[in-house]
């Protein structure tokens, strides 16, 4: 079966065409025959399409949305003569409707429209991507993979907000969660790794990247997780706030005179470590800049004490913990950031192997020294592995 699998982003469409030989299973024997990314969409976009060194573009192109995107991969795929059989798209929020992967009807479709609502940014461009999808490939089926979908485990007591009931039920407002696919995939080949199943597994699972998130995971099931209603709740991000006052919201609509719509859109696009360092929002700058910018410098300390006091509360909130997962592209890539979020846990059974640690660098790895009674280890996150293994199996079933 040939599965097309979409990753919509705010800005950004990814897409991976996989061969899988034994649907439903999830050690199928899954291999890619194709995929693409266009990044900047709405302005000069960066193309990259490879279906292997005879079919290979990269460049620039005008592409003004993610549906032009998506019908502009499709002519790709069409063009080296690829079939497709099946698409999977990931949505970011699911609502209260839309809690595993599913066939998509007409049903989940209006379902993923009115979750719109809390991710604006996010869900729109994928809804038109799978109307384009769907109206350009006919009857093939469908699958929603949504991000909220991993976090319907959370149990009452970490979903619930302290603000009046009648509200919060009236609203459907409530924690949901958000990078659901990543931290599955995280628990899935942190089990593999340790040769055991995840319900065997008490994890504290860290998605960081653009977008920032940690998870308590329970005998392979999500209990708690940073992101809340929206995903500006939590860590501290590359430009999202993360974790602050309610109160400064009101404050700086009154002072700066600011709308709140101003208000939210400077906590999620002009806060976080860009808004801290005033450089940027890739680490990777602000770690050049560091040595001889004391934002720069404050900027990284604060990333990292929010992400460690958050694995101090998960540690709590579990009990007992087997493992913590890093994985997202900083969590991947940056030692000094590991480093830095792991060095003062050594009383609460963390210790990293400082050599292993540095050696690391985007591949799985164990990194934690042999006698660390919590084991910590890197994952590289491969969403759309996930999801196509995820669809396989709905459409197994269906």
């Amino acid at each position: 079966m040939h599965l097309l699998v979409f990753n919509c982003g705010s800005s950004s469409l990814k897409f991976e065409l996989f061969d899988i030989e034994v649907p439903g299973s999830a050690s199928a024997n899954v291999s890619r025959l194709a995929g693409g990314t266009f990044d900047e969409i709405g302005s000069v976009t960066t193309v990259r399409l490879n279906a292997g060194a005879a079919h290979k573009i990269e460049g620039s192109e005008t592409i003004h949305d993610h549906q032009r995107a998506a019908i502009r991969a499709m002519d790709w795929l069409h063009q080296v003569d690829i079939g497709v059989d099946a698409v999977a798209h990931r949505i970011v929020h699911g609502g209260t409707e839309v809690t595993e992967p599913v066939l998509v009807t007409d049903k989940v479709i209006s379902a993923l429209e009115n979750a719109s609502q809390f991710a604006p940014l996010h869900n729109p461009p994928a809804l038109s991507v799978l109307r384009a999808v769907s109206s350009r490939l006919g009857n093939i089926p469908s699958v929603a993979i949504t991000d909220t979908a991993f976090h319907q485990t959370i149990p009452a007591l970490a979903h619930t907000y302290a603000i009046p009931r009648s509200l919060s039920e009236r609203y459907g407002i409530r924690r949901f969660g958000f990078h659901g696919i990543g931290h599955a995939w995280m628990m899935e080949r942190c089990a593999a790794m340790r040769s055991c199943a995840p319900e065997k597994l008490n994890l504290i699972t860290l998605h960081l990247g653009g977008g920032c998130s940690a998870t308590a995971i329970r005998q392979g099931r999500s209990v708690d997780t940073s992101m809340g209603l929206t995903p500006l709740e939590g860590l501290m991000m590359a430009t999202r706030s993360g974790d602050i006052d309610p109160a400064i919201v009101t404050f700086l609509a009154a002072h700066e005179r600011l709308s709140l719509d101003q208000v939210e859109r400077m906590l999620n696009h002009q806060s976080g470590l860009l808004g801290v360092s005033s450089v940027s929002d890739d680490l990777r700058k602000i770690e050049a800049e560091a040595p001889q910018n004391r934002y720069a410098s404050l900027a990284i300390e604060m990333f990292c004490y929010r992400v460690r006091k958050y694995i101090g509360a998960y540690m709590a909130v579990l009990g007992h913990t087997d493992a913590i997962v890093f994985g997202g592209g900083i969590g991947e890539h940056s030692a000094n950031v590991r480093e830095q979020i792991c060095s003062g846990l050594a009383q609460l059974g963390v210790s990293i192997d400082l050599q292993s640690n540095r050696r690391v660098s985007g591949t799985e790895a164990l990194i934690s020294e042999p006698q660390s009674p919590v084991s910590v280890y890197v994952v590289p996150l491969d969403e759309e592995m996930y999801m196509a293994r995820a669809a396989a199996r709905v459409l197994s079933r269906a």
